[in-house]
């Protein structure tokens, strides 16, 4: 009885999760089965406003990737704190602002794999309906102010780190520049192409789910300390993968010439 849109919606979310459960693994799902739930609820609200987005404006995989790229930013300072994480990614701070965190999360996991993989996955098992209705000011509102329960619930986690005041400012204005380049290439509007099938983003989305669904519960190793306890083992091997994925999807839309529909 689910329309098009919150089936739509739903599994962006659950291909989200998967990719969340891979590093934390069955343990810290039966022991923080909330926590799950409220990341649920995040990627949700997240995908719901997306896909508005996406019906409003045809989104392209530029601008999807755009737009994902953008909204990473906001887990990172207020969830996770991990844009601003010594302890991650060998460390490497330029204004205050973790640049393995940008190149890895941003670009790859958000650019790539949590949008133009996650929509393929979800319109790869209910196609889009262009012509669904759009979001009203009340989802909108619903949606953002899950968003900010969740930001302001996360400032009690003592494990979240927190960056120099001159860090904020930087990502800030990254942020504002992302979007200001996001608008403007709202500017030319093209034509809806109908959905089609790829082998190969079938591999990348669907090898996606069945990795994270084994990392998570058959891959054990020493945890290690973000905003939250993660499997090393597991949380290594899940950016390889990303990475892979990020760089095989550029070689990907290069040789095919054309956009992957999502």
């Amino acid at each position: 009885m689910l329309s098009n849109r919150m089936r739509i919606i739903l599994l962006c979310a659950l291909f989200n999760i998967f990719f969340e459960y891979s590093a934390r693994g069955v343990t810290a799902l039966s022991n923080k089965p909330l926590m799950f739930l409220s990341m649920f609820g995040i990627y949700l609200t997240c995908f719901a406003m997306i896909e508005d987005l996406m019906v409003r404006y045809n989104l392209k995989n530029f601008q999807l990737a755009l737009i994902a790229f953008l909204y990473g930013f906001v887990p990172e300072i207020f969830l996770t704190g991990n844009l601003f994480n010594r302890e991650i990614y060998a460390g490497y701070l330029f204004l205050g602002l973790n640049m393995g965190t940008i190149f890895i999360i941003n670009f790859f996991a958000w650019g790539i794999m949590q949008s133009i993989v996650t929509f393929y996955f979800a319109n790869r098992i209910q196609v889009r309906d262009w012509n669904h209705p759009r979001m009203g000011y009340f989802g909108w509102g619903l949606c953002i102010g899950y968003q900010v329960l969740a930001i302001l619930i996360s400032r009690s986690n003592p494990y979240k780190p927190h960056g120099a005041p001159l860090s904020y400012v930087v990502a800030i204005l990254l942020m504002v520049f992302i979007a200001i380049l996001f608008i403007k290439s709202l500017e030319k509007k093209e034509k809806i192409m109908p959905f089609q099938p790829s082998l190969v983003m079938d591999v990348f989305a669907f090898g996606s789910v069945l990795l994270f669904l084994i990392l998570g519960t058959f891959i054990h190793g020493p945890q290690i300390i973000t905003s939250q306890p993660l499997n090393e083992t597991a949380a290594v091997i899940e950016n390889v993968w990303v990475i892979f994925v990020g760089i095989s999807f550029l070689v990907y839309r290069v040789y095919k010439g054309s956009d992957v529909t999502v």
